[in-house]
């Protein structure tokens, strides 16, 4: 499963390719506290640490999404929610994608329902698999994770949801005061562990973790044409810079001038705000509706660019890059217009990066419409047994080894150039030689060349030696392995162990070849039993996936506010003995437990326990090797508050809604502004003793954009853990969603607080609807629905909240053509093909394509005024994300005006 590794440094692409963190796990974090913004924290806590997950995270990247501004090519809008009917992706509020060695984990917040989907239910959250991938979901709550153990990672990250397992905010320990400094930014990148990348920018051992942030989103621009972007480096403890070092750091990152810097230091951490000017815009649209295709010949040292079709091309616009500098051939020094069937060749030599960039210095915008490396096809790639890789120059034409760079990865040692011990001119048969190769290290032969304007830096061999990957589940009373490599291995590579033995099941026994994504039973193996996966080929066999099985078990937890009890009741699954199960407050057992009533405990068992608001509470399996397993968990009390805004006088009041008296000392209250924040302020402790039904605090100085949380903290021997019970806005940036039925668009209310539906208007293309939100209710609830009647594709609808003086747009809905498409990738040619499959005639202006994550701007219907049934269109795959790595689109998705979904589809398996 590939996932896009997206770096927002600036809005344009500044992208830096950071991969394989193996950082170490952070320390102590029990005497910490957060202040970061509410909704940002919200969703981070989402996010396991790594040592929840016994992993180490190479990145994380996050993005806060503005319901008017979200469009196919912003991280995780598409491909992620487009898998579940019910979750309307306007309805996406923050995003937060982590990606560790061998797991990638994204966390979707905003205001949708509970998806209608999955087959297991844990703690309110519905768990299951989405092609192929684990997720859980809750209301407005979204975790989707891939690669090894992914059903394990979603269960914890339900645990750290409900306070039960540490943070990505305390772990790693950078996380914190570099979401703290970038708290205000849109969108926001974290390397843990820059040591261990392939970062050019940072491979002195100076910068140990790097935070970017950016109050804009990648490629859009501002109105002055700069950006306000944010940094914090976090050094090394002997690193000592100064701000030439800053300045010179920024330089490299930023794709445009850095115009202005504001430095500070505290201790080992350096924070900077950098205006920058944005480098020239990529525009497709204003660029001539053209295609041009080029094909590389290093053996004859040329790369011939052909006008396939479209629009005459002035080629007083056209450049052509060469290793980062203009060509000393270019277009118009013969032609003064590129058209239809036209071609020309450029001398390049065997070794070169080149591109075709349209650039109109005018409007400052630029479009490259062919890029492409020479001398990739040129070499050979051997990996033996003695941890040897050899890179074997197959070239017919001498080339110049000045023009290579040889890197090795080795993880923990980093990114390290070698030597190229080759000879003055490389000639055919000739072999670069890298000796130590092991399992985790990365090689690449790289072009020692600038990178031509507005692109990233390609390898020419890029080659990592990896163990194959095992995932072992057990589902549908069996134990299941998984095999995640990418090529083709012998079954008998492999060994089974139960309980260190050779198990009765063996891959020969099924198979005698193991291909991506295959599935192999081993049969139904009691829980509690260790089960292992040994890979035999190196001199010593490595085990490359293991785990204690568990028990299968839905059990509920289901809290009685107006009793004040919690009971278990057990729904189905294996039958458990009682003494291996145990049901915590916190870290304490209750005081009824599983075998004060069962031996056995199976489904059709319940029994009932006092317990208080404002705590969490677990049933764990205890098993064998000091092995626990949270089998259900949940958090008393959640969401029992209201809250009410006084926009005359910037109030909001927070209620406590609860039948039981509680505790509010566990309870704090966070408000966010945009300027300084008050965090963690116990308020309710400071009014009561005691919490009552009705009991409230007001909250003065509100203003429509804060935000206002309800936290329960909790801490443990060796932790702090932070979670939301309560979440309020004044403005209700998320209130409605709008979807088409058969009958027309329906529009349905998603606060967790009532509203005044006078509050709201609905605009049809700007003006007053027939139907309005107070025609049919008073007040809105959640989950109230508003017929709004059939309407023409085209149509746009826009909810208003009319509150403040200046009334406020919160929720905009074009209406799309009912069609269907059809859509074909073909790898070999790198292209993707789409086809009007039927249903609504739509106008080809209005119609595009975004190929993720490649493309980050639709490309049109150029051939077409009108796209009917049986139209096809191919979009070339021009691989424009600006990092290195793999270049395979994932997704394409049909979208109408740019930014609205008429379909989706992943092409990425």
């Amino acid at each position: 499963m590939r996932r896009r590794e997206l770096i927002v440094g600036s809005g344009t692409v500044a992208a830096i390719a950071f991969s394989g963190y193996t950082g170490a796990a952070a320390a102590d974090a029990a005497d910490r506290r957060t202040s970061l913004p509410s909704d940002l924290e919200s969703t981070l806590e989402l996010v396991p640490a790594e040592s929840s997950l016994e992993t180490s995270y190479q990145h994380l990247v996050y993005s806060q999404i503005d319901s008017q501004e979200s469009r196919p090519g912003y991280l995780g809008t598409h491909g992620v929610v487009d898998e579940f009917d019910n979750v309307d992706a306007d309805s996406v509020a923050e995003i937060v994608f982590a990606a560790g060695e061998a797991t990638q984990l994204s966390v979707t917040t905003g205001s949708f329902d509970k998806p209608d989907a999955g087959d297991d239910e844990i703690d309110g959250w519905t768990v299951g698999e989405v092609d192929d991938e684990a997720f859980a979901a809750a209301d407005g709550k979204l975790v989707i994770a891939s690669g090894d153990g992914s059903r394990s990672v979603v269960e914890t990250a339900i645990a750290t949801a409900n306070g039960d397992e540490a943070t990505v905010i305390t772990d790693p320990e950078t996380t914190e005061a570099t979401f703290d400094y970038l708290g205000s930014m849109s969108y926001v990148t974290f390397v843990p562990n820059v040591s261990t990348t392939s970062s050019r920018e940072f491979n002195d051992g100076t910068v140990e973790a790097v935070g970017i942030g950016s109050k804009l989103p990648p490629a859009e621009r501002s109105d002055d044409g700069t950006l306000e972007n944010g940094y914090v480096f976090h050094l090394a403890a002997d690193a000592d810079v100064d701000d030439e070092w800053v300045n010179d750091r920024l330089q490299r990152l930023e794709q445009g001038e850095v115009l202005d810097t504001t430095i500070d230091r505290s201790g080992d951490v350096v924070h900077v705000d950098a205006v920058v000017e944005q480098p020239p815009e990529r525009d497709r649209d204003a660029a001539p509706d053209a295609r041009v295709q080029a094909r590389s010949n290093a053996d004859e040292g040329v790369v011939t660019f052909e006008h396939v079709a479209g629009e005459s091309i002035d080629t007083d616009n056209l450049e052509l890059w060469k290793n980062g500098e203009l060509a000393a051939e270019q277009l118009a020094d013969d032609r003064a217009t590129f058209d239809e069937g036209d071609t020309f060749e450029l001398e390049t030599g065997p070794l070169a990066a080149v591109g075709l960039r349209w650039f109109d210095e005018d409007e400052d915008v630029y479009y490259y419409y062919e890029t492409i490396t020479v001398g990739s096809e040129s070499f050979d790639v051997t990996h033996d047994e003695t941890d040897t890789v050899d890179i074997t120059y197959v070239g017919e034409r001498e080339a110049d080894p000045d023009l290579l760079e040889l890197v090795r990865d080795d993880g923990a040692a980093g990114r390290e150039q070698l030597e190229l011990d080759v000879s003055d001119s490389l000639t055919a048969g000739e072999t670069i030689t890298v000796e130590d190769v092991t399992l985790g290290n990365r090689v690449m032969l790289e072009l020692a060349v600038p990178a031509n304007p507005n692109r990233g830096r390609r390898s020419l061999v890029h080659f990592r030696v990896r163990p194959p990957r095992m995932h072992l589940s057990g589902r549908n009373d069996t134990v299941t392995a998984r095999y995640w490599g990418d090529q083709d291995r012998d079954a008998d590579e492999f060994r089974v162990l139960v309980e260190d033995e050779p198990a009765d099941v063996q891959f020969t026994d099924v198979t005698e070849t193991l291909s991506a994504n295959d599935e192999v039973e081993l049969g139904d193996i009691d829980y509690g039993t260790h089960v292992a996966i040994e890979w035999l080929e190196p001199d010593e066999p490595t085990v490359i996936a293991d785990r204690v099985i568990r028990p299968s078990a839905h059990v509920d937890l289901a809290y009685d506010d107006a009793e004040g009890t919690l009971t278990v009741d057990y729904v189905e699954g294996d039958a458990i003995d009682a003494d291996d199960l145990s049901l915590r407050l916190g870290d304490e057992p209750t005081a009824v437990q599983p075998t004060d009533e069962y031996e056995t405990f199976e489904p059709g068992d319940a029994f009932t326990v006092d317990v208080r608001p404002f705590v969490r509470v677990k049933l764990v399996w205890e098993g064998p090797d000091d092995t626990e397993h949270s089998i259900s968990q949940t958090t008393v009390s959640r969401a029992l508050f209201d809250a009410a805004y006084d926009p005359d006088n910037g109030e909001v009041e927070l209620v406590y809604t609860g039948n039981q008296p509680a505790d509010p000392s566990t309870l704090s209250v966070a408000h966010r502004r945009d300027g300084p924040s008050s965090v963690d302020e116990d308020l309710f402790a400071q009014a009561y003793d005691t919490l009552t039904t009705g009991d409230s605090i007001v909250l003065e100085d509100v203003g429509v954009e804060d935000s206002i949380a309800v936290m329960l903290v909790q801490e443990g021997e060796n932790y702090v853990s932070k979670s939301s019970l309560f979440n309020f806005r004044p403005e209700p940036r998320w209130a409605f969603s709008i979807g088409e039925r058969a009958d027309g668009i329906v529009a349905v209310y998603r606060e967790e607080t009532s509203r005044d539906a006078a509050n709201f208007e609905l605009l049809v293309d700007g003006e007053p609807g027939d139907s309005q939100p107070s025609d049919r209710y008073d007040t809105l609830s959640a989950g109230d629905e508003l017929e709004l009647g059939e309407f023409d594709a085209g149509t746009e609808l826009t909810f208003r909240w009319v509150v403040p003086d200046e009334p406020r747009e919160i929720r905009s809905h074009v209406v799309v053509p009912d069609a269907a498409f059809d859509i074909d990738y073909d790898a070999d040619d790198g292209e993707v093909t789409v086809e009007h499959a039927g249903g609504d005639e739509i106008d080809a202006d209005a119609l595009g394509i975004v190929v993720e994550p490649t493309r980050s701007e639709p490309a049109g219907w150029d051939e077409y005024e009108t796209v009917t049934e049986g139209d096809t269109t191919t979009v070339a795959v021009d691989g424009e994300t600006g990092t290195e790595g793999d270049r395979d689109p994932i997704g394409v998705t049909v979208v109408y005006r740019e930014k609205n979904t008429i379909t989706h589809e992943r092409i990425d398996d």
